[in-house]
């Protein structure tokens, strides 16, 4: 009975020594898994520490950081950011554009429109 009490005292009294001794994971290192899990060519928004936000493209995930190449309006070229740099990553959702789908909405109007003109003439000229 002595020897199970002193056992789980001692188990008590250093379990905290043992969690604390852990070596938490980085916030780098996170990163970095998060990064190498997304396919190549992935379409994501980083935000750096600075506040700067960059929509593009996943080329790599190295050691050293990411290769992204960003979208913009005029091509530039692809930039590796280093893990420490990153507050935040985003994958970007996939879907259709909203200009798109105005576009599309208009042209089937237009098109259910054209057709019922086409069978109202069709059935008048009889």
């Amino acid at each position: 009975m002595r020897r199970t009490v002193v056992f789980t005292l001692v188990a008590v009294l250093t379990l905290p020594l043992a969690l604390a001794a852990q070596e938490p994971t980085s916030e780098r290192a996170a990163w970095q898994t998060f990064a190498e899990s997304l396919e190549r060519g992935a379409s994501v928004t980083i935000v750096v520490k600075d506040g700067a936000r960059m929509k593009g493209a996943l080329l790599q995930s190295t050691a050293a950081g990411i290769l992204l190449k960003p979208q913009t309006r005029i091509p530039v070229p692809a930039r590796t950011i280093d893990y420490r740099d990153i507050e935040s990553i985003e994958r970007a959702k996939q879907g259709m554009r909203p200009g798109f789908k105005v576009l599309l909405g208009t042209a089937i109007g237009v098109g259910t429109m054209a057709l019922i003109s086409a069978l109202v003439f069709a059935a008048g000229a009889n």
